[in-house]
């Protein structure tokens, strides 16, 4: 059985300000938003795409006290069992409707300014990029997660990083005030920003963000396109799972480690080191956020016994861990 704590039906609360309606839903389930599909419920959720949306959420989670979590896709989130205190505001929109926010704003014969909704699919982004011509995020087909996260992780693969076509990015912080930041801003590194990793505990969202690509054959990028989707679908597992679990220590690989400290396979619980690529956990859909946690310490205390090297967690822990 599932460690998780079924949410109760609850009537959602609707909020209105100017030009913006949210509803926001207590009590609400968690592991449904989350690739690891597990998780206790949060105590508020609300869905908000727009800046407006976002704004008001903020606002209403300040005039009630209550502290902010923000969910994108949920590829890079462990969420605890005992589930997350305060307001959840999930940032996300299926592809067809981010096709409608993503803006060209300027071109010419060489290259592509555009701004794309942090909610917008990523792996959507990537393949419509391709099909569009523009250059340099082809390797974003069949990731995982939206935009926004693949800019707050600084999300990269094959060599290459977002933040490498990054202009700016718009956010909302707690007084729901749209503000442009440029890329600096944000202080991009190793799978992280400055919103990853924050020096304060001030909420700040990722409404969208601009980029900047060079043209190219569409034709060329679509193949490029297919052949790291067919690469992922080659050599990553499917089901619950969110992704790379470790980060690549200097001058090696993380997977390479765990495989060669015999991991691959290792269980507690419903979690499993996947057989396919070490560097991925699976959840079984049984398994609980305790089940990973365990397995994540399994295998940075077995790899650093073996090798002397720490492995440092990629994915998040999120919600109430005490």
């Amino acid at each position: 059985m599932s460690g998780r704590t079924r949410a109760a039906s609850v009537p959602p609360i609707e909020v209105s300000e100017r030009d913006a309606t949210i509803k926001i839903q207590p009590q609400a389930r968690t592991d449904l938003y989350n690739t690891f599909r597990v998780g206790g419920p949060a105590d508020y959720l609300v869905r908000a795409g727009t800046a407006d949306e976002i704004g008001l959420a903020l606002r209403w989670a300040g005039e009630h006290g209550l502290p902010v979590t923000i969910f994108g896709g949920g590829s890079n989130q462990l969420v605890s069992d005992r589930g997350i205190r305060g307001l959840v505001v999930l940032v996300r929109r299926p592809g067809k409707d981010a096709e409608a926010g993503l803006e060209v704003l300027e071109e010419d014969d060489k290259s592509v300014l555009v701004r794309v909704p942090a909610s917008a699919p990523s792996s959507w982004f990537g393949r419509t990029a391709a099909e569009r011509g523009w250059a340099g995020l082809a390797w974003l087909v069949g990731l995982p997660g939206n935009v926004g996260g693949a800019v707050v992780n600084n999300a990269g693969a094959h060599g290459g990083e977002i933040s490498d076509f990054l202009v700016s990015v718009r956010v909302v912080g707690e007084d729901g005030v749209l503000v442009e930041r440029d890329r600096d801003w944000l202080q991009p590194r190793y799978r992280g920003t400055r919103l990853k990793y924050p020096a304060h505990r001030e909420t700040i969202v990722v409404v969208d963000a601009t980029f900047r690509f060079a043209k190219r054959s569409a034709v060329e990028l679509l193949a490029e396109a297919d052949e790291y989707a067919e690469y992922r679908h080659r050599t990553q597992p499917t089901g619950a799972c969110a992704g790379s679990i470790f980060k690549n220590p200097d001058g090696d690989y993380s997977g390479r480690l765990i495989e060669q400290a015999g991991l691959k396979g290792a269980r507690v619980g419903g979690a499993t080191v996947s057989t396919m690529h070490a560097n991925f956990i699976v959840n079984d859909e049984k398994g609980t956020a305790a089940d990973i946690i365990e397995l994540i310490r399994l295998v940075q205390d077995e790899v650093e016994r073996q090798t002397g090297i720490r492995l440092e967690p990629e994915v998040e822990r999120t919600g109430d861990w005490s």
